[in-house]
């Protein structure tokens, strides 16, 4: 089987996962949030998707779960045996597995962050809710937070695993979309500390002085058994990371609309320059000979793109690309990337030729 198809919705920071099984086409939705329902039901049609389950990673308390909408259209919600919600669900036991069609994701208990967090491996990746982060770990000033718990549930369950294996965590941050183990643990000063309570006495907080009133709010409509939700979720009431310092500066290269015409014409390997968008996007209208890798794929294509230098990457107006390639800078995948600045706008702006319809 091909690896799975995967969609990162982003939302003020936080990060929602649409994985999809490519043969069955069966498909769950990691960590929904209030106000993205839309967006949810437009990529699962556009993917041709059936959703079968959604899961939260743990009791949210910076923005508001949108498992209730599903749940009101009979999608069933997974959490933690160990949660305190009051909704209807299945629960889910460490080391337990989850079907999505062939796919098959291991359950992994990691407390700290909340009693009640997991997160899911399987395929390359694992999905870290509010546990593991790129550079960082969670808060663990809220009420029933446990630093040194948290510091040593990610190292006991997740920085066990295979070096290779992709993060993707529910809050993004400076523009880093993805990690992997490895690079977490080259890179991520708070994985430094002897063990966790020694990372407890220097994160230094006490529990529950992050439950303001518009956390607690959230708490207590994301535990009701059925809460009137808003149709839209305001921006997140608290940022659920404590990033860790010691990260580089990425400096990315880029070129001009103008300049980009040039560049295509000088390739001599059209895997030098990627389009990042979605497959419905380079379907419909694309620069030609690039490479299409999705954004939210690009990391089961490391391998193949270490050997591209320098590396030019394009997008719809160059926003994605950016992230693309700020994010394979830091994993020392690439040393040159470059972002195509105006991205397939900027080209056909330009008047050079596309196959397709035009971008809008």
């Amino acid at each position: 089987m091909s690896h799975p198809i995967l969609k990162i919705i982003s939302n003020e920071g936080c990060n929602s996962y649409l994985i999809g099984c490519p043969v069955t086409r069966a498909a769950i939705i990691v960590d929904p949030k209030v106000g993205q329902e839309g967006q949810y039901a437009a990529m699962l049609e556009r993917y041709g998707l059936e959703l079968t389950a959604v899961v939260d990673s743990h009791t949210h308390a910076d923005h508001l779960s949108a498992s209730t909408a599903f749940a009101g259209a009979g999608v069933p919600l997974l959490m933690s045996h160990a949660t305190q919600v009051k909704r209807k669900m299945r629960t889910l036991e460490h080391g337990e597995y989850l079907s999505v069609g062939e796919l098959s994701f291991e359950v992994l208990e990691v407390p700290g962050h909340t009693p009640d967090s997991i997160a899911l491996f399987g395929h390359g990746l694992v999905i870290t809710g509010d546990s593991l982060f790129v550079g960082g770990l969670a808060r663990a000033d809220f009420v029933g937070s446990d630093a040194a718990q948290l510091y040593d549930s990610v190292q006991t369950r997740l920085m066990s695993l295979p070096g290779d294996t992709l993060v993707m965590p529910g809050h993004g941050y400076n523009d880093i979309l993805f990690s992997t183990i490895d690079c977490e643990r080259r890179l991520n000063a708070a994985l430094t500390h002897a063990d966790g309570a020694a990372y407890a006495r220097d994160l230094d907080v006490t529990e529950g002085a992050g439950n303001s009133p518009g956390v607690e709010a959230n708490l207590l409509l994301n535990l009701h058994e059925a809460p009137d939700l808003p149709s839209s979720a305001g921006p997140a009431v608290a940022c659920c990371a404590s990033p860790a310092g010691g990260d580089a500066a990425f400096d990315i290269s880029e070129i001009a609309a103008v300049d980009a015409q040039k560049v295509h014409a000088a390739l001599s390997n059209p895997e030098q320059w990627i389009d990042v968008r979605d497959p419905f996007e380079y379907n419909a209208g694309r620069i030609p000979g690039v490479t299409p890798i999705p954004l939210s794929e690009l990391g089961f294509h490391l391998d193949r793109l270490k050997s591209d230098e320098p590396l030019y990457i394009s997008c719809r107006s160059g926003v994605r690309s950016m992230t693309a390639a700020k994010t394979l800078q830091r994993l020392g995948v690439s040393t040159q990337p470059v972002n195509i600045g105006g991205g397939i706008l900027g080209w056909q702006a330009m008047g050079n030729a596309i196959e397709g319809a035009p971008a809008t």
